[in-house]
């Protein structure tokens, strides 16, 4: 007894410590966002503190929402009337060019689709991660061919803006139905809402990449979690953990930033006070399914792209590349890419890596170090509230002279409003997540099964801000984690909901 009592008590301390250091991660987030947001939009500095004070109104008032309303119906009708404004943007503001990863993946797509073949393997050797997403795309555009025997490269392109757009629907579409399961259809209907108002959603969804994929394996990960912790039978519970495992899988293989989700998934699956049998099975059963799906996903692959050991010996490119180039300015550089695409093995291309991070490291100052992690880097990952959807967009816009080119493209001459608007959405949405993490760590006991996916959230968010410390960051690797950065946004302001109304009360 008592060492059960010394084992449940040691979980609780641990999930309350990540608790703590996300909550000072975050705190930390929301400064140097909000200094670099002073730079980008003063204006937005300006009139946050009013739209805070909205919110506040907002959520202390008796009803969110007026009792009268049917929630599925006024959910129904805004999504309706929003997927058509997404569809609408996605195809308005479309670029000509098909550059940088994602056009490249559409390129060898449709050439696959064409001619059955695939020219430049040696960059799919190179970027593994982008092997079953080709292989997806691959398998789409030849639906396509099938059904429009003509179509070419431009054509699938324009298809493939359209299962972007379905990728990005779909993944709010899950985040409401997981409000419904936290909480219920009147507080999803806010969530909801806020999502739709998240403007970078609308201009991310043309990319059919890992990123709007990755968006949606993540909610479905977190979906089959819930549904699996809300299970009142083993039989349900095994199987939503199954279907875990096999999301985890296609994740790890698509987008690997996602599977931090997955990891902190199964942590906090461990340390949640379960019989202990339970636990076991649980994860044998992930294990299996994990295992199964990605055996069969490299199989998929290996049938599309017939790569030789010896010929990814020489192409790939090893782990430790990414983390050099991140010690550079934090971000992707082509002479980086050169350097390591320099020599011809594996392991004469991790050695030198190896010692140009000793390099950069020790060419650098102690403090200097601490403010390239600390500042540098965090600023290139968390300061754009756009997530960098401006700088893809005005990468050779179809229409560049276009009306919403006007508000989306950096040089455009309203981009100051977007940035204002996405600035004070952005903070927002920052200042729910704190509030949301400092409620948290005041909890007791973290046995409540409705809040267990705000921990999984929390605890992934951490998660990722730790990997882009150490890894090549981009504030659009945070695209992927926007519904739980809302959700998380929501759960605070509802917490501070609670306590003023408790507050009032009493």
């Amino acid at each position: 007894m008592k060492m059960r009592n010394w084992n449940q008590k040691c979980k609780f301390y641990l999930m309350n410590l990540s608790q703590w250091v996300w909550l000072l991660f975050l705190y930390v987030i929301f400064v140097i966002a909000l200094g670099n947001l002073t730079q980008k939009s003063f204006l937005s500095v300006l009139l946050l503190p009013v739209v805070l004070f909205g919110v506040d109104k907002l959520f202390r008032r008796e009803k969110l929402v007026p009792t009268r309303w049917n929630y599925q119906i006024a959910w129904f009708c805004v999504s309706a009337i929003c997927v058509v404004i997404m569809f609408v943007i996605a195809y308005s503001v479309r670029v000509q060019s098909l550059s940088w990863d994602w056009g490249k993946v559409i390129r060898s797509a449709s050439e696959y689709t064409l001619t059955g073949g695939l020219e430049d393997a040696a960059y799919f050797a190179r970027y593994p991660n982008n092997q079953l997403w080709y292989v997806v795309l691959a398998a789409f555009f030849g639906i396509i061919h099938k059904i429009f025997p003509g179509a070419g490269v431009e054509e699938f392109y324009l298809a493939s803006i359209a299962f972007g757009c379905v990728m990005t629907v779909m993944s709010i579409l899950l985040l409401h139905h997981i409000a419904v399961i936290v909480w219920d259809e009147k507080k999803a209907l806010i969530v909801g809402m806020m999502a739709w108002l998240c403007v970078p959603l609308y201009l991310w969804a043309m990319y059919a990449y890992t990123d709007t994929a990755g968006m949606l394996l993540l909610m479905t990960m977190l979906y089959c979690y819930v549904k699996a912790v809300n299970s009142n039978t083993n039989r349900m519970f095994n199987l939503w953990i199954c279907l875990f495992g096999v999301f985890a899988a296609v994740s790890f293989l698509i987008k690997v930033t996602v599977f931090i989700f997955a990891i902190a998934a199964i942590l906090l699956f461990v340390l949640q006070k379960l019989p202990w049998k339970k636990i076991v099975l649980g994860l044998l059963i992930v294990l299996v399914s994990f295992s199964g799906t990605y055996s069969l996903c490299n199989w998929a692959v290996s049938t599309v792209i017939p790569l030789e050991e010896p010929f990814c010996d020489a192409h790939e490119f090893p782990l430790t590349h990414w983390i050099m180039m991140s010690l550079g300015y934090g971000g992707y550089q082509e002479k980086d890419v050169q350097y390591t695409e320099s020599f011809n093995s594996y392991e004469k291309k991790k050695e030198a890596n190896i010692e140009e991070i000793k390099k950069r490291l020790k060419g650098r100052s102690l403090s200097q170090n601490f403010r390239f992690f600390a500042y540098d880097k965090q600023v290139r990952t968390w300061g754009d509230s756009t997530f960098s959807c401006c700088d893809y967009l005005s990468r050779e816009p179809k229409n560049p002279d276009g009306f919403l080119e006007k508000f989306v493209t950096m040089n455009g001459s309203k981009n100051w409003m977007l940035l204002l608007y996405t600035s004070l959405y952005y903070a927002m949405i920052l200042v729910g997540m704190l509030l949301s993490v400092c409620y948290t760590v005041r909890q007791k006991s973290y046995s409540d099964r409705k809040k267990i996916p705000i921990f999984v959230c929390a605890v992934s968010m951490l998660g990722i801000g730790l990997f882009q410390t150490i890894w090549e960051c981009n504030s659009r690797y945070l695209v992927v984690f926007i519904p739980i950065m809302i959700l998380l946004a929501f759960d605070g302001y509802y917490s501070w909901r609670k306590q003023r109304r408790e507050e009032s009360i009493s």
